[in-house]
């Protein structure tokens, strides 16, 4: 199953960040290979408040929303 993930992209003077759908058990060989991944957990919209949107995204994604 495919999850939203990001992957971060340094140059010499700037730092970019995309957003990609992959497959988490390749996740461990990216690293390895020295890229920057990371598997995105909540999407947040500019002008949300972020505690609240990421209290509804758990619970919609069937996470505990209490979890540090």
């Amino acid at each position: 199953m495919e999850k939203l993930m990001s992957v971060t992209v340094r140059g010499r003077h700037h730092q970019w960040g995309f957003l990609f759908y992959g497959d988490p058990k390749h996740l461990e060989d990216w690293r390895a290979d020295g890229l920057e991944v990371s598997e995105v957990e909540n999407v947040i919209p500019e002008r949300a408040p972020v505690r609240l949107w990421c209290f509804l995204q758990d619970l919609f994604h069937f996470r505990n929303p209490w979890r540090k």
